[in-house]
């Protein structure tokens, strides 16, 4: 049975949205934003994509704290955030043991000389420009859920 649901949840350090048809298979993304403006742009471009949830970081103390509190499958950070900046986060979540580790990263920058040259230990990530590229975004999203999708069900047979 499947459930549709659209709710916004507010805690006193993260917002929670969950968009879609809520099935077994969520796709968790963290996003990491002080600008509200983006985090709708980005909340409107996920609400094409059945069993999201999103959890929404206004700042980089917060996104911190949802890091190491679950797993989540994609983070999106900016680079520049108050109280611990994007890249900061990242490299704090990597060294240790925490549960997203491993998480794909797309970074999203106003800064020209990031887009050319990602940081030191980020070959992986993705580094998208402000203002956010819609359809690129989309396209990646998109990719990222599939290949978590193909893996998910090799690991079941």
């Amino acid at each position: 049975m499947q459930i549709a649901q659209d709710h916004v949840f507010r805690e006193p350090s993260v917002q929670i949205f969950i968009s879609g048809v809520m099935t077994h298979m969520a796709f968790k993304i963290l996003l990491a934003e002080d600008d509200e403006v983006t985090q709708q742009i980005v909340r409107s471009l996920l609400s094409g994509f059945d069993s999201i949830e999103l959890t929404v970081a206004n700042d980089g103390r917060q996104a911190l704290e949802a890091a190491l509190m679950q797993h989540f499958d994609l983070m999106i950070f900016d680079q520049n955030m108050p109280h611990i900046n994007g890249d900061r986060v990242i490299r704090h979540l990597r060294a240790g043991n925490s549960a997203n580790r491993d998480a794909k990263v797309i970074r999203f920058t106003a800064e020209a000389e990031a887009l050319r040259i990602p940081p030191v230990g980020c070959d992986d990530d993705i580094v998208m420009p402000k203002p956010i590229p819609s359809a690129e975004f989309v396209s990646v999203i998109a990719q990222l859920i599939d290949s978590r999708v193909f893996a998910h069900e090799s690991a079941s047979v």
